[in-house]
């Protein structure tokens, strides 16, 4: 059923997802302290808890994604 499921289009035509991801990416001055941190001093960034970790990993992948699809992705980008 999920073959099926992922040959589906939209009546509009096909998602693409990476547009989504940057259209919805907002600059987090938290993330950008936290990857920081990780480049300063990664002893401390291992000790964090893995949700800040993997929030992280998240925040710039698609922050990576809304620089591909023309979006600035400096500070305060829009």
């Amino acid at each position: 059923m999920n073959e099926h499921l992922s040959r589906v289009e939209f009546l509009d035509g096909p998602r693409d997802k990476g547009q989504s991801s940057a259209d919805i990416w907002k600059w987090d001055e938290r993330m950008e302290e936290l990857a920081c941190l990780r480049d300063s001093d990664p002893d401390a960034f291992d000790r964090m808890g893995v949700t800040a970790r993997l929030s992280l990993g998240y925040y710039e992948n698609d922050k990576k994604i809304a620089a591909q699809h023309g979006r600035d992705v400096n500070k305060g980008g829009k």
